[in-house]
């Protein structure tokens, strides 16, 4: 059940069993604790990581004067979660307390106040005695951070950006699926499969016909109708999987982070950069189709992405990356490319479609494999 890593480590953040040796398709296993490490809790900064086991913390990276550096925390009970930005780290407990810790040798975990949200139309709440009620801390339920904006969605669907109210979903029955944070730009998914986004989107990634900056959610109109199971947010990118198999990105393209063509046939004139409006990706013939499988079982199933790169897992277990590759973010095997603009199958990675974890840092990929492959 190892941690396999890959990609940007100058700084340490990541260490390596005897001294970085190679696994399948040039992915290094890492070194943590055997017993614990299906439990393990992680997220990946420029310059530091963050791992959590139980209540424990450790930060590691450059966190004061050079690499290799290490603190160790202990919560107030067990970590649920943790969103690894460029000037702090946000840690949910299981109780949905959240709080906030800075990265560097002198961290401590400091408790976040988040603003009340609005008022309901059911007016004050009150005791049995008719005093005021104190209102109740929120129970969040969702973070995700990036190098500009920081989220946080309580159980009362208030979607907040720390430590500001931003806006609250009215319906009861909304639910949030899954949340996740580029550089700019926030991606949210609900279980009912719609996609909503908001921030920075100048440069494309939120979906919008028009590049503007959006304050609070907006629905993807361009993917209202579809089903969609599965989000990522990259550096100024997004993707989406629907529940029929289908890839969807948008945004930036400068390295070919959205499975698509950085320069027309011949190499002379660029294609495109920016690509508002989601984008149906047409993706190779998987190599077990000649096996007899159907397209059914390699269809798209999970997504992720870095600053500028996305992996994809499909149904047959089958590792598939694009985009930028300077630091091997996409597998040692790779790494003499400056990028990949179209998909492509990592050779000797098999995963566990839906068991296994892909985690993505700005320049750097980690595999959690729980079950044997």
């Amino acid at each position: 059940m190892p941690l396999l890593f890959t990609g940007f480590n100058a700084f340490g953040q990541h260490e390596c069993v005897s001294g970085d040796v190679d696994c399948a398709a040039g992915f290094s296993e890492l070194n943590a604790p055997v017993a614990t490490q299906n439990q393990c809790t992680i997220s990946i900064g420029w310059r530091y990581a963050a791992l959590a086991f139980g209540r424990k913390l450790c930060l590691r990276g450059l966190l004061a004067d050079g690499p290799n550096e290490c603190v160790t925390l202990e919560a107030a009970g067990d970590i649920r979660a943790l969103a690894a930005g460029d000037s702090h780290c946000l840690v949910l407990l299981q109780s949905g307390q959240l709080y906030r810790v800075q990265p560097k040798l002198q961290a401590e975990l400091v408790a976040v106040r988040l603003e009340a949200p609005p008022r309901s139309n059911s007016g004050t709440k009150r005791s049995i005695f008719g005093t005021a009620k104190a209102p109740s801390s929120p129970i969040i339920e969702h973070i995700a951070c990036g190098s500009h904006i920081n989220v946080a969605i309580s159980s009362e669907n208030c979607i907040y950006s720390i430590p500001s109210c931003l806006h609250q979903f009215p319906e009861r029955q909304f639910r949030v699926k899954q949340l996740e944070c580029g550089h700019e730009h926030a991606v949210l998914l609900n279980v009912n499969g719609d996609v909503f986004t908001w921030g920075n989107g100048l440069r494309g990634q939120l979906g919008l016909a028009e590049l503007r900056v959006e304050e609070t959610p907006q629905l993807l109109e361009a993917l209202a109708g579809i089903k969609i199971t599965q989000i990522a947010a990259g550096g100024w990118h997004s993707a989406a999987i629907s529940a029929f198999g289908d890839l969807y990105t948008w945004g930036v393209n400068s390295s070919g982070q959205l499975g698509m063509r950085v320069m027309k046939a011949g190499g002379v004139l660029k294609e495109p950069t920016v690509y508002p409006l989601p984008q149906l990706q047409d993706l190779t013939e998987c190599a077990c189709l000649q096996g007899g499988e159907s397209n059914d079982d390699c269809a798209p199933l999970r997504v992720f992405a870095g600053s500028r790169h996305t992996l994809l897992i499909r149904r047959c277990g089958r590792l598939w990356v694009s985009g930028w590759c300077k630091h091997g973010q996409l597998g040692r095997q790779l790494q003499n490319l400056s990028y990949v603009d179209a998909f492509q199958a990592l050779e000797g990675i098999t995963m566990n479609p839906t068991a296994d974890d892909v985690l993505c840092g700005p320049w750097s990929t980690l595999l959690h494999l729980r079950c044997t492959t």
